[in-house]
């Protein structure tokens, strides 16, 4: 890595953990994927650690530089018009042949790579620090396929809650929502208080709908949970686990505890 510190950097890691200080044993804020982009704060390196902020939901936190390719906006604009691929299963693996060979890296859902080639149901995919190697084709899909909500919400059903979580090893309540509506073509904010701000109230008469989101928090205090509609009442939630749960009363998936706490339904942006 240059002594001369860049603006930006691609993410190299299958996940790069952001804790709140320069510290393995700081708080867990938030995980960056294979291929996002981030902007390097200024400031000099610590220890082996750099502030960033994610240049797709502009949160920001600090991670080990070993997670990080340094590089020229050129570079980096470069790695973005060419990484048109995402990762649509949970988990893949590369390898460093066509479904053999040594692990070059695991990636988890909603990575980015490079497309090299195609070699029966195989594909040779590029990583950001130029590392090479195969997949199974069927574990990607170009650009942003938007896929059914409900059967994908159904296959992250049990995952475990973790704060800072934003891969299938365990989310919490925004990064679940964040990682879901990213598929289907919408960017979120990172916190479930500044997706909150950035959605729309519902217009009186508008039913919610399978997309929409919905919060809870003391009214006494900022909003602090937040789960994804599915339509009919319903949502998909992240609370000790990815579960579905229903707003109507007389349900039997009504959560009790979460119903005070209700502060309604919002209707996110939809993305670029």
């Amino acid at each position: 890595m240059s002594r001369r510190a860049k603006a930006l950097a691609v993410v190299s890691l299958a996940a790069l953990d952001v804790r709140r200080r320069p510290d393995h044993r700081a708080e867990l804020t938030s995980q960056l994927l294979m291929g996002e982009t981030v902007r390097i704060l200024p400031g000099r390196p610590h220890r082996g650690w750099r502030e960033v902020e994610n240049r797709t939901d502009g949160y920001r936190g600090w991670v080990r530089e070993w997670g990080l390719v340094e590089a020229a906006a050129a570079r980096v604009a470069r790695w973005s018009r060419r990484a048109r691929v995402r990762v649509t299963r949970l988990f893949a693996e590369v390898r460093e042949a066509p479904g053999r060979g040594a692990l070059v890296t695991p990636l988890f859902w909603n990575a980015r790579v490079i497309p090299v080639a195609t070699r029966g149901r195989f594909r040779r995919v590029e990583l950001p620090d130029g590392r090479r190697g195969w997949l199974e084709a069927a574990a990607l899909e170009p650009g942003r396929g938007e896929r059914d909500l409900a059967g994908r919400v159904r296959g992250l059903l049990g995952i475990p809650y973790l704060w800072g979580g934003r891969t299938p090893l365990g989310f919490d309540c925004s990064g679940f929502t964040q990682q879901v509506l990213a598929e289907q073509g919408i960017a979120l904010a990172r916190d479930a208080g500044e997706q909150f701000r950035a959605a729309r109230a519902l217009r009186a008469g508008e039913t919610p709908r399978a997309g929409d989101l919905v919060f809870f928090g003391a009214h006494s205090r900022p909003v602090g949970h937040v789960g994804v509609g599915l339509g009919g009442g319903y949502f998909a939630h992240c609370r000790g686990r990815v579960r579905i749960n229903s707003v109507d009363l007389g349900n039997p998936l009504h959560d009790k505890e979460l119903e005070p706490q209700m502060r309604g339904w919002k209707r996110p942006n939809k993305g670029p």
